[in-house]
Formats: C-alpha cells, sequence, structure tokens
C-alpha cells in the first residue's frame, strides 16, 4: 500500500509537467503582453504563484510583474533561420516571370528585326524574375526569426484531498486547469 501512495505521490508532482509541456525556467527568453497592448521581453529569474520576475533585455535590473496583469504570456523557442525560402522565391519568381513573359511576347515575327515570342518571352520571363526571386528569398531566409511558444497565465493547481471525517479512508486528486 505505501509502493501504491508512493508512486501517486510522485505521479501528482510529475504529471503537471508532462501535460503542460511549456515550462518556464529561471533564464528562459519569455514576451509579456498587457491587456493595454503593450509588450516586454526578457529572462525569467524567478516564477510564483502569482508573480513573474524579469530582466528586460538589454538591462541589468529585474521587475516583478503580478501575472494577474498579464494577458499573454509566451517562452521563446530558439532562432532560426529559412533557406527553403530561396526555392520559394524562385519558383514564384519563375511562375510570374514565365506568364508575364509569355503575355508579353509577340504572335507574328516574321517582317521585325528585334522581337521575342511568346514561347522566348517565358523563358526569359521566368530565368530573369526566377532568379530575382530566388535571390530575395535567400536574403530573407538567412535573416534569423524568434519562434514562440505561448504558455498558460491561468494558475495551475494540483492538491491532494483527504476525507475530512475520520470514517473513512482514501485519497483524491484535484486538479484546477
Amino acid at each position: 500500500m505505501r509502493r501504491q501512495i508512493a508512486v501517486f505521490v510522485v505521479a501528482v508532482l510529475v504529471l503537471p509537467q508532462f501535460i503542460s509541456a511549456q515550462t518556464l525556467t529561471p533564464g528562459s527568453r519569455v514576451r509579456v503582453s498587457y491587456p493595454d497592448g503593450g509588450s516586454r521581453t526578457g529572462s525569467v529569474v524567478a516564477l510564483t504563484a502569482d508573480t513573474l520576475e524579469l530582466r528586460a533585455t538589454g538591462s541589468g535590473y529585474s521587475t516583478r510583474l503580478p501575472l494577474v496583469e498579464v494577458s499573454q504570456l509566451e517562452v521563446s523557442r530558439g532562432t532560426q533561420r529559412h533557406p527553403r525560402y530561396a526555392g520559394v522565391g524562385a519558383l514564384i519568381g519563375v511562375t510570374v516571370g514565365a506568364v508575364g513573359g509569355f503575355a508579353a511576347g509577340e504572335d507574328d515575327c516574321a517582317k521585325k528585326w528585334v522581337c521575342i515570342s511568346r514561347p522566348g518571352g517565358a523563358l526569359i520571363g521566368g530565368a530573369i524574375l526566377g532568379a530575382t526571386g530566388g535571390v530575395i528569398g535567400l536574403i530573407a531566409g538567412a535573416i534569423p526569426s524568434e519562434s514562440w511558444e505561448r504558455v498558460s497565465v491561468a494558475q495551475r493547481r494540483v492538491s491532494l484531498v483527504t476525507p475530512r471525517e475520520s470514517h473513512g479512508q482514501g485519497v483524491g486528486l484535484r486538479l484546477e486547469f
């Protein structure tokens, strides 16, 4: 019986961490939003049941923020680059260039000295705008962007419930989300 209770208590203490994979630990980079539309970014110094202590980015001081005044809380999952944007940009450029070049091309080039036919216009337009789109996509993909994951501001409570009367035995679990 003691073993079962020990397993139950460990499960009660560990289960909320698995249910909520969004953990805030000291040093985590967070973005805090307020009801008035303002926001602040920084690192978590400490977190209690009702207060978040935050060290603002680029500052050496920390600020205590009551959680009731926080409308949204997000934790950073790191920065990443997007090299696939080069391919997307090239594909869009080729498509737009080919359609535009085809539309601008001539049907009859028999009596003209400089004439670009529809297929030639599609080829030239696709090549030029495809290369341009690829370069623009490569530049845009090289700029790192930070991804954020929303964390619930609501307080979670996990508690053990025991019978109030001494007549019975039992243990219960209460989870509030």
